[in-house]
């Protein structure tokens, strides 16, 4: 039982979606990933019953799939010896680690050949809802449930 944040982006070229990725690995401290190994459980049937979509994985770290340290609701103190050194690379605030997740959000959705982007944030997998939301309000919705409930147990569908 894990926190995780999982999503899809319509398929891509090949060269293309392993530049993305190392892309986005450069660009933050948090694991990347493109992958065919995801379940996307209680996702919508439309979207399960598609083979024209590429799954991602943001995740605590490139070895791991889950979002464990990302997504836990405490706040960390980077001054306190009994935090992990793996722990204090991550921002110490809830706040500011949702907002370090959506910026890998952004790098996908700002590239022209996503034209389709879709994430959850949930525990277990387990999606309660499903949220429609524009490229420009994303951030504040996620930002606002995750201080709310984090994880949400939510699906973000961006529309693009």
């Amino acid at each position: 039982m894990s926190e995780t944040i999982i999503g899809y982006i319509n398929s891509i070229n090949r060269n293309e979606l392993i530049a993305l990725e190392s892309e986005i690995q450069q660009e933050t401290p948090f694991g990347f990933k493109f992958t065919d190994d995801l379940n996307l459980y209680n996702y919508p049937k439309c979207l399960l019953l598609r083979n024209d979509i590429v799954q991602f994985v943001i995740s605590d770290s490139n070895e791991s799939n889950t979002a464990t340290i990302l997504l836990n609701e405490n706040d960390y103190d980077p001054d306190d010896e009994s935090e992990s050194d793996f722990q204090k690379q991550f921002p110490s605030l809830l706040k500011d680690r949702i907002f370090e997740i959506t910026k890998i959000i952004k790098l996908l959705v700002d590239k022209i050949s996503v034209r389709e982007l879709g994430f959850s944030i949930s525990f277990c997998d387990e999606i309660e809802q499903v949220k429609h939301s524009s490229i420009e309000s994303f951030e504040r919705v996620v930002v606002t449930d995750c201080i709310e409930s984090c994880p949400p147990n939510t699906l973000y569908i961006i529309d693009k």
